[in-house]
């Protein structure tokens, strides 16, 4: 019975180290940042533990060593002196039976060890890695430091082989993550409880930003409300109570002869300055001129570093294209944001199940995200009217459609020069004779 305790305690032992390495790599170094915080000693000895996470690691992998072979040293005879009695009365002469029970008993100890002290530990180190690591904490610093140096000698050993076929050496907690992993790590955190869907959708909307370009979401030149230095000053302040903006270009005459940007409150400060307010240039302040091909991601660093949140955006021939804000930008992380004053209706709007209102202006990548629309790769246009000029070849007509893919895109209303709105109905599951209708139907 003592033998059978001791062979139990080993396995034990074994399964303590696979829980402790298990635990220990599953676990955030931010958590346990919090719990130190909170107080808790034994998680200073667990933080300590992960700043040295490579030693400790080392530490588990010799203790799991070390009670294998104790297992298999040491259990053999006395599970197979167990199992001996059990074989003879089957029938077996002595020397058969102990020759059946030594494999016996390597099988029974395969499977004790195999459950009891692997599997089991792992998984239960996996789901509660928090509780497991403040467990083991003590006893793993107490084991490395009693097997310290041979720790120290193994470690410097395997570093060794390790340069020897040319693989660098690093932390085990020091890899970084690829965006790639980083996306589904967002997914399985989104499925776990632990983030919202609505946050999973911000943090991937930043990745995002290195790929997104300014020209995409400026407001376009042809909408870009300015004030003219040289109109008189009832002309002036028409313009801007009746915008509604707070910044507005000042130019001399036209949008490629800017001057600087003035803000409302200058103006009214201005209006107790006749001379002042005759000359706006002295309260305009220095425009931010960037290229309309700037990224979203350096073009808020532009606007940190210049203490702005306007820029105007200029072509590769220097004429201006456009004009983006910081709203523009932190729209395209958290969504639409609208104020007291916005009163412009949303730039898509759903209709029917698989029917949506889009404003022309919108960008083609905030469209395919909610409508799900398919375009081909060759198309170069920026917004959604854009696409359907180009696939159309021609600026649309009131009521002319063009097929994307498995939409159908509609021009509601039109100007001269371009598409202000248009319709997208999703063709998924339509008949051949329903597309036909669709085509020379209703506009």
């Amino acid at each position: 019975m003592n033998d059978l305790i001791i062979v139990l305690l080993l396995v034990a032992f074994n399964g303590f180290f696979v829980a402790a390495e298990f635990a220990l790599v599953k676990i955030r170094m931010a958590e346990i940042e919090v719990m130190v915080q909170d107080g808790s000693r034994i998680a200073q000895t667990v933080r300590n533990i992960l700043q040295n996470l490579d030693t400790y690691l080392s530490s588990c992998q010799l203790g799991v060593t070390l009670g294998s072979l104790g297992l298999g040293w040491f259990s053999e005879r006395t599970v197979a002196a167990l199992l001996e009695p059990l074989v003879l009365s089957l029938g077996f002469s002595a020397a058969t039976a102990h020759l059946i029970a030594i494999p016996l008993a390597l099988v029974v100890m395969t499977f004790l060890l195999i459950t009891a002290g692997e599997l089991v530990p792992k998984f239960v180190a996996l789901q509660k890695y928090r509780q497991v690591a403040l467990v083991i904490g003590i006893p793993l610093v107490l084991f490395y430091r009693v097997f310290r140096p041979f720790i120290w000698l193994l470690n410097v050993s395997a570093n060794l082989m390790l340069r020897c076929l040319g693989i660098r050496v690093i932390d085990a907690h020091g890899e970084s993550f690829t965006e790639s992993e980083l996306r589904i790590a967002l997914v399985s955190m989104v499925a776990g409880g632990h983030v919202s869907r609505r946050e999973r959708r911000i943090m991937e909307n930043v990745l995002d930003l290195e790929e997104k370009v300014a020209r995409r979401y400026m407001l376009p030149r042809n909408q870009i409300v300015f004030v003219n230095q040289n109109d008189p000053t009832e002309e002036k302040l028409r313009v801007v109570a009746e915008s509604g903006h707070t910044r507005f270009p000042l130019c001399d005459e036209d949008l490629d002869q800017i001057i600087g940007i003035i803000h409302v409150k200058d103006l009214m400060k201005g209006l107790y300055d006749e001379d002042q307010f005759a000359s706006l240039e002295s309260i305009a302040r220095e425009p931010l001129f960037l290229p309309e091909t700037i990224r979203l991601d350096a073009l808020l660093l532009e606007f940190q570093r210049r203490n702005s949140v306007l820029a105007v955006l200029v072509d590769e021939f220097g004429t201006v294209s456009g004009m983006i804000t910081l709203e523009n930008v932190l729209e395209e992380l958290v969504g639409p944001i609208q104020d007291e004053f916005d009163s412009e209706a949303p730039l898509i709007v759903r209709t029917g199940p698989h029917r949506f209102e889009v404003d022309a202006s919108c960008p083609v990548d905030q469209v395919v995200r909610a409508c799900g629309l398919e375009l081909p790769d060759e198309l170069t246009s920026d917004t959604t009217g854009g696409v359907m000029t180009e696939l159309l070849g021609h600026i649309p007509r009131q009521g002319e459609q063009v097929r994307a893919g498995t939409h159908l895109m509609t021009a509601l209303r039109v100007e001269p020069t371009r598409v202000q709105r248009l319709r997208i109905d999703r063709m998924a599951g339509m008949t051949d004779a329903a597309e036909t209708d669709a085509g020379t139907g209703n506009g």
